[in-house]
């Protein structure tokens, strides 16, 4: 005797396929970065070391170390790679303990920043006054000018 059997094909499969085609589609390659250079100037001088940071309105931060020159080039998930596309608002640090001379005394496990040697000001970017607009089109170097009293570097 001869059997004939028909399986229906599981209904289960088809939510499966829909859930991972919806997934998918909705995935996208995260924010637009753009490569963001710039100069710290401090009384009109590059400010020789310290940190950036460039908040976006919604995202990760970009953050740069200052070079001797006072310049920078942000990082936001890799080196380099720049900033969030959109308005920013930036912060700058330079504690003591940035000084390279400074950094070169220190100690291992040594945690201590030091005294901040431009006004508290600064770095805070919600009371910095500084910011920055980065669009997708390319950018100009960026330049942050900040003024206060000057620099006393401990030693």
């Amino acid at each position: 005797m001869w059997r004939c059997e028909v399986r229906a094909f599981p209904l289960w499969w088809i939510g499966l396929l829909a859930v991972v085609v919806g997934i998918s589609a909705g995935c996208d390659q995260g924010p637009l970065v753009v490569p963001v250079e710039g100069t710290v100037y401090y009384n009109d001088k590059p400010l020789p070391f310290g940190s950036v940071m460039f908040q976006p309105q919604m995202g990760q931060p970009a953050g740069a170390r200052i070079a001797e020159d006072g310049t920078f080039k942000l990082s936001t998930f890799s080196e380099y790679d720049g900033a969030i596309v959109g308005q920013h608002k930036v912060k700058v640090s330079c504690y003591a303990s940035q000084s390279p001379e400074l950094a070169k005394k220190k100690t291992v496990g040594e945690q201590t920043l030091g005294p901040s040697l431009i006004p508290e000001n600064y770095t805070y970017s919600d009371q910095s006054g500084l910011t920055a607009d980065i669009n997708s089109e390319g950018n100009e170097p960026i330049e942050l000018r900040l003024t206060g009293p000057p620099i006393k570097v401990p030693r």
